[in-house]
């Protein structure tokens, strides 16, 4: 293993790189991501997920985890890099940075290879705006057994700092495709996926609707919800009651609500 450099200069080419990753453009353009934190980085190389290198400061991951995460990327033959403590705070979108920042190759999957599955459970985020909604959502859904998360376009990129740390690791455990939504309509439509869309103003009480599978459960936009095409093509919309004095439910409290009900019913059903 080559001797690890150090780095105590901001502008020095690797660093300005893992800045502009932050950007959506950059990530598209390389196919990779940043992921912060040892406990993150833990689950990316528990996943198996290629990792091209860490950026490290080496007091900052003197305890245990961080020790035990460099062994396992030593092994793994990542390349370490370490660097001053402002270096690695210069790379971070934390306010707090936990010392440790790794480039990682973004998860990539297609849609039409996730449908040929027993029990098809799709969750299908239509244009979510915020990174931490969309985040939560996955984490959600890898929680409640779902078999992938469609991010459609006009959705934020899976891959934002933000939603990547709201997953808090979902996002390597199952597979987060994008499509546009005209894609998505024309391959469920073609293996006979039953679609249910979650619309506040929806015909079917959340708790009686028909969730066999295979199923695609679509949450909608925060402020618009879901964008008509998949009202039109819904086999049935969906609404989870509001008895107090709130106009709405947050979209991933929603999902976490609708992806349980979908998981009891399943239960009830083979019982």
């Amino acid at each position: 293993m080559p001797k690890a450099v150090q780095i105590t200069s901001t502008k020095n080419p690797l660093v300005k790189r893992i800045r502009a990753l932050a950007e959506r453009d950059a990530r598209e353009a390389e196919g990779r991501m940043v992921v912060e934190g040892a406990r993150m980085i833990e689950e990316v190389l528990e996943a198996g997920v290629p990792v091209e290198l860490l950026l490290y400061d080496p007091l900052a991951v003197a305890g245990p985890r961080g020790e035990a995460v460099l062994e396992r990327a030593r092994r793994q033959g990542v390349r370490l890099v370490t660097a001053a403590p402002h270096v690695v705070a210069a790379c971070s979108q934390v306010e707090t940075s936990q010392g440790v920042v790794a480039v990682v190759e973004r998860p990539r999957a297609a849609l039409s290879d996730l449908l040929n599955v027993p029990e098809l459970f799709l969750v299908v985020a239509d244009r979510i705006q915020d990174p931490g909604n969309l985040g939560t959502i996955i984490r959600i859904a890898d929680a409640a057994g779902a078999t992938a998360v469609l991010a459609t376009r006009g959705t934020v990129d899976p891959h934002n700092p933000k939603a990547v740390r709201a997953t808090m690791g979902s996002l390597f455990h199952l597979p987060v495709v994008s499509a546009t939504g005209e894609e998505a309509i024309a391959l469920l439509r073609r293996r006979d996926v039953h679609i249910l869309v979650a619309d506040q103003a929806g015909a079917i009480d959340y708790e009686d609707a028909d969730y066999r599978a295979p199923v695609a459960l679509v949450l909608g936009n925060e402020g618009e919800g879901p964008d008509p095409a998949w009202r039109n093509v819904a086999q049935a919309t969906v609404r989870i009651p509001l008895y107090g004095r709130a106009e709405s439910l947050n979209v991933a409290v929603a999902a976490g609500l609708l992806l349980y009900e979908v998981r009891r019913a399943w239960r009830k059903r083979s019982t």
